[in-house]
């Protein structure tokens, strides 16, 4: 198993900081997706979105995302239209699927909620890095904000006070993790920043940042992946954080 290399250069930089800001100085930025990631949810969550599209806009959606530059909820639709020619000067259809969709995901968690499942160890792998002083938790989706909400709550995570970005922020994934960081990061430059994604969009987002990837599910050829999170002490290792 591959670990990341640690940057010597700012590590030794920070050496010749005072105590205090030195250690503010030494933080980590660990970012999820949430789809495929963090919630078992790929299985219901394309078709119903195609579906909301198909309702509204009448055409039928190429599943094939990684045709699309963005793969994001917002950024997905945006090229659907383009690739229809289908105007909306002022938003009401980009509305109307986003509202189809919310109220959509919202009945299948109703109807069948063992569908909307942690990944194994997830959750708890939220709670080890929360409670450590040398991180930043952060979440970065390309889903809309509700629909995510509505997905991590029903998998049973609790977010509260996790820094939050979403397609509703932002259409290209990078600047979606960007904004996530600074929520999670504020004024604090991390030392290094990593993700965990399921998808080769994910991945091609790390790469133009220069950030770290770590490949969750099996679905992405990748020197760091892991099927799940069962195994938190490799995980950490990975991270260049030990166990406590």
């Amino acid at each position: 198993m591959k670990r990341f290399s640690p940057d010597d250069d700012d590590r030794t930089l920070t050496q010749t900081l005072p105590r205090e800001e030195r250690r503010q100085r030494m933080v980590d930025l660990v970012m999820f997706d949430i789809d495929g990631t963090l919630v078992d949810s790929t299985g219901f969550d394309g078709p119903i979105y195609a579906e909301a599209i198909r309702s509204v806009l009448g055409v039928v959606v190429d599943r094939d995302w990684s045709t699309y530059p963005h793969v994001t909820d917002g950024g997905l639709l945006e090229e659907v239209m383009t690739r229809h020619g289908i105007a909306d000067s002022d938003g009401s259809r980009h509305a109307e699927v986003k509202r189809q969709f919310v109220a959509r995901i919202e009945q299948h968690v109703r109807s069948d909620p063992d569908s909307v499942r942690e990944i194994r160890g997830a959750a708890a792998l939220l709670a080890i890095l929360r409670r450590r002083p040398d991180c930043r938790v952060a979440i970065a989706t390309g889903g809309w904000r509700k629909t995510a909400l509505l997905k991590l709550l029903a998998a049973g995570f609790d977010i509260d006070g996790i820094a939050l970005a979403t397609s509703c922020d932002a259409h290209p994934r990078t600047a979606i993790m960007q904004i996530a960081a600074q929520r999670a990061t504020g004024s604090v430059e991390p030392r290094r920043r990593t993700y965990f994604g399921d998808g080769d969009w994910d991945r091609r987002a790390c790469a133009e940042l220069g950030w770290n990837f770590i490949a969750i599910g099996g679905g992405v050829p990748h020197s760091v992946a892991f099927e799940s999170f069962a195994e938190h002490a490799a995980i950490l290792d990975c991270l260049w954080m030990q166990a406590r």
